[in-house]
């Protein structure tokens, strides 16, 4: 968006005079609005909407010229026609005084930091004491974000911010030394009205002595932070917050073998998101299990498991561990083993969740997972773990794994033991999942090859909430003879695929796919989905997949409301099959990635 447009001229509004009298009774209609209802309207609009609502008539530019002034972008500074000098004069930035005063968000950034920006040319950088000049008289300005270095130019900058007695949201990415950063204490009075602040770098002063809870320790109304460790004493001021953001390593300040303590956090009773960043064994954080696990408000949870004890936060205490010589590496069970490889005790019948780590937990994703130890039984210990988790949580609407890969047969209901290996989260929106490698010697036949996927169909077939599904794997089958039909609801004998009734009383459960008698070409048309709700969908195989035409119409099917699907990778050619079919099917509003 320019910085100033100008106002609609006869040209530029009216190309004929029939668009002109087609035009007349609307524009009389817009027109007869209140100014001050425009304006009011004209308040919750972006760049964009705004410049074109400037343009509907003369009335309107009158009525929203003084939004011009609200939003200044961090490419506006370079803009030709912004009218800021790079020099300050009284005389001559006087008319820009009363427009200063306008300003509700401001942003700036340094010119190393606008390499991604090729839509303008980069003008000469504007001084910092020119920039302090212009926060001065910007003294309305509520939301403000800086990309800077650290120098010794910026210390006046960051103290004409703690000036700044409206601002409610502020966000600083600054790189460099902390030798010339600004003190705590002198920002007191600005973080107390915050309501959001996002930092990175090292502009903050902390003293050790901030480490230890204050006496008498005021508190700010801020709801949203996001900082760096060394930051953490800021939480020792908001007892209000909602949402929490930890960067446990920004590059200067702390070894990565120091020892840390998370005690803060324990001020943040109210908190509902916390996401700590990547971090690795070697960053030591001491009181974690306990300091989150006090957080009995939290709804969404992200972080890395490095211990099996951090499973204390998400499992009850008589988590499930697999036996001692489980088969779980050959692709298909013994025939003596248990099917589910699991104790084959229930789960508590007690529906109460007072016991439960983090109760109203609904959100979970684990960004990386590196217990130290990578032995079969602590793979197998791990995956018990997570099922447990399944098992346990029915408030559960997220669930991610990163770094991470599951055997299906851990997590997914197995048949004849969905009792005791069923998911108790049946209203998940968001599942996330990698599947190891199984051996294609023992995967040869569509017998053993159902035999895995039919579960993992069935489970997902039972999440009818499910709006995004990820499912990264070796082999992917989606044929109709290996149990996608699971996803659908029962069919009548002959029409695709025989009821439900009639599976549970058929040996081909057990022992191979139900027979399918009506033809492939003719399911799509009367498929009726459960996943009525899936919108994203992600599907991922490391060997590299191959979709036909009537795969593809099944899959279009049973997520009806699809509107990002993403296949990789695939075999040469299929793609622009792919694009050609959704094209002939009409299916312009799917966005199709491979």
């Amino acid at each position: 968006m320019s910085f100033f447009v100008d106002q609609p001229t006869t040209q530029q509004t009216t190309t004929t005079t029939t668009q002109l009298r087609k035009q007349h009774t609307s524009r009389t209609s817009m027109d007869s609005m209140p100014a001050e209802l425009i304006e009011a309207f004209g308040q919750y609009l972006d760049g964009p909407s705004l410049y074109s609502s400037l343009r509907v008539s003369r009335f309107w530019f009158n009525a929203l010229s003084s939004l011009i002034w609200s939003h200044i972008s961090k490419t506006q500074w370079h803009r030709t026609g912004f009218p800021i000098r790079q020099v300050f004069d009284a005389y001559d930035d006087s008319p820009l005084r009363p427009k200063l005063l306008q300003v509700r968000h401001l942003e700036w950034a340094a010119n190393s930091d606008l390499k991604d920006v090729s839509a303008i040319t980069i003008r000469k950088e504007i001084a910092r004491s020119r920039l302090v000049q212009l926060l001065r008289m910007a003294a309305n300005v509520r939301s403000l974000e800086l990309q800077l270095s650290i120098t010794a130019d910026e210390l006046g900058l960051l103290q004409s911010i703690a000036g700044l007695r409206h601002l409610r949201r502020l966000r600083i990415e600054a790189t460099g030394l902390d030798m010339f950063a600004i003190r705590l204490q002198d920002m007191n009075d600005t973080f107390a009205n915050l309501e959001s602040l996002e930092s990175a770098g090292h502009w903050l002063q902390i003293n050790l002595s901030s480490w230890e809870r204050p006496e008498d320790a005021q508190q700010w109304r801020m709801e949203r932070l996001s900082v760096g460790y060394y930051a953490l004493p800021i939480l020792w001021h908001c007892e209000n917050l909602r949402e929490l953001e930890i960067r446990i390593f920004e590059g200067f300040g702390f070894q990565r073998s120091e020892k840390r303590s998370l005690r803060p956090l324990q001020m943040c009773r109210n908190l509902q998101v916390l996401k700590i960043h990547r971090y690795s064994r070697q960053d030591t954080l001491l009181d974690l299990v306990e300091t989150i696990g006090s957080l009995r408000q939290l709804r969404s949870l992200s972080f890395s498991i490095l211990d099996f004890s951090f499973f204390d936060l998400l499992c009850r205490p008589e988590s499930i561990v697999p036996t001692e010589g489980d088969h779980r590496l050959q692709g298909i069970k013994p025939e003596q083993q248990d099917e589910t490889g699991h104790s084959s005790a229930r789960p508590p019948d007690n529906d109460d969740n007072d016991d439960l780590p983090l109760p109203l937990l609904e959100d979970l994703t684990i960004i990386s997972v590196d217990v130290g130890d990578n032995t079969f039984s602590a793979i197998d210990r791990l995956s018990a773990q997570f099922f447990n988790i399944l098992r346990t949580r029915p408030l559960l609407k997220g669930f991610q794994i990163q770094g991470f890969s599951f055997y299906p047969w851990d997590i997914f209901a197995q048949p004849e033991r969905e009792l005791d290996h069923g998911w108790a989260c049946v209203g998940l929106e968001t599942l996330k999942l990698q599947f190891r490698s199984l051996d294609p010697r023992k995967m040869n036949s569509k017998e053993k090859r159902y035999r895995i996927w039919r579960p993992i169909y069935r489970q997902l077939g039972q999440l009818t909430r499910l709006k995004s599904l990820m499912i990264q794997c070796w082999s992917l089958e989606k044929g109709t003879d290996v149990g996608i039909l699971e996803l659908a609801l029962p069919l009548s004998s002959g029409t695709g695929t025989v009821s439900r009734q009639k599976q549970g009383r058929s040996k081909s459960v057990l022992n191979g796919p139900a027979a399918v008698t009506a033809t492939d070409d003719a399911l799509p048309s009367k498929l009726k989905a459960r996943l009525t709700e899936l919108s994203n969908l992600y599907l991922s195989d490391s060997k590299g997949m191959t979709w036909s035409r009537t795969e593809l119409e099944i899959l279009l099917a049973l997520f009806p409301k699809l509107k990002d699907l993403n296949l990789r990778p695939l075999n040469p050619g299929n793609g622009k099959d792919i694009q050609k079919w959704l094209k002939e099917w009409k299916r312009t509003d799917l966005k199709f990635v491979y």
